[in-house]
């Protein structure tokens, strides 16, 4: 009886925080970016590494993932998504970012037949070696500057029926520089819905839900974001010879206007990915593509995925590799 009221609580839980009406009422910082007429008041936020994707999948589709999210590259996009995992699955990566700076992800899940998935996941962005100055010494004291940021979160995902399943993250976030350091606590939830018509689905998640931070007697707030989304196969089913998936989705900040993602993805031989993807109303981003191979050995899937995503002609494209498997 408990275990069904605790899944119920969290099958609540998420629906609410997926409505835009609810999610006004429970958070009011919400509410300026939810409702039209509150967007336009741009608020300033820390911990911006947040906001960077990191996996090579979900880049190369142009962030349209999160009604695609269909296992391990989904943990941190939509980790709704993570229920499709059969047993264990993990996920690994590396971006190589803007000047010289850079990203290393990991991330492992279990399903426990019944009990839902348990998860792990850790961000980790350093930047490149920066040395200290002072005003006596304008040309360094010869000491380096610590800086860098972490995010360590713990998922918990569950299928509350056939067609629908949602997902929970409790998230541990840090960043340095030098003496100082800044850590708070965000919560993440999300929901993955099968409508039954063909292969609709509809996906929701709202990520870095969190308290103010104060830097240097200045405000600013987590970088909160409300994704929704809708993906759907328009040539062929999953796992077919052939198969061609498109996703749109809208992305509602605090501090930024609303955008727009919208990427596609092709399988031949359920082996072979090609992915391409475009970004609307974003400052610099504009088009991206990837691919992927993906095969099994021994009863143990791997995968391994790169993509390419266009800066303009001001900073040079960043490249991500992710390696996940499952078994």
């Amino acid at each position: 009886m408990k275990n069904r009221m605790f899944v119920a609580l969290i099958a609540l839980m998420a629906l609410i925080l997926a409505a835009p009406a609810s999610a006004q009422q429970l958070f009011p910082e919400a509410e300026e970016f939810l409702n039209p007429e509150g967007r336009s008041k741009i608020k300033p936020s820390t911990f911006n590494f947040l906001k960077v994707t990191t996996n090579a999948r979900i880049a190369g589709m142009g962030d349209a993932f999160t009604a695609v999210s269909d296992g391990m590259d989904g943990i941190v996009w939509n980790p709704a998504g993570l229920t499709r995992v059969n047993k264990f699955g993990y996920n690994f990566g590396y971006t190589q970012w803007l000047i010289d700076s850079k990203f290393v992800t990991g991330s492992v899940a279990y399903n426990t037949d019944g009990w839902g998935v348990i998860g792990v996941s850790f961000v980790n962005f350093s930047l490149p070696d920066m040395v200290e100055t002072t005003t006596l010494q304008p040309d360094g004291t010869g000491q380096k500057v610590d800086s860098g940021d972490l995010a360590v979160g713990l998922v918990y995902a569950y299928q509350l029926t056939d067609k629908l399943s949602a997902a929970a993250t409790l998230r541990f976030i840090q960043s340095t520089l030098g003496p100082e350091t800044l850590s708070a606590i965000s919560v993440n939830v999300s929901t993955l819905m099968n409508t039954g018509f063909r292969s609709l689905r509809i996906g929701m998640n709202m990520k870095n839900l969190g308290g103010e931070q104060e830097i240097v007697s200045e405000k600013s707030e987590m970088p909160l974001v409300f994704h929704t989304g809708v993906a759907m196969e328009v040539l062929g089913n999953l796992g077919e010879p052939v198969s061609l998936t498109g996703s749109f989705e809208g992305a509602f900040f605090t501090d930024r206007e609303q955008r727009w993602n919208l990427g596609g993805e092709l399988w031949l031989k359920n082996m072979v990915a090609l992915r391409a993807g475009y970004k609307f109303k974003y400052d610099v981003e504009a088009w991206s593509i990837g691919g992927g191979l993906k095969g099994t050995f021994g009863g143990r899937s791997v995968a391994i995925d790169v993509s390419y995503s266009d800066f303009g002609g001001l900073l040079d494209a960043p490249l991500r590799l992710s390696f996940s498997g499952a078994f």
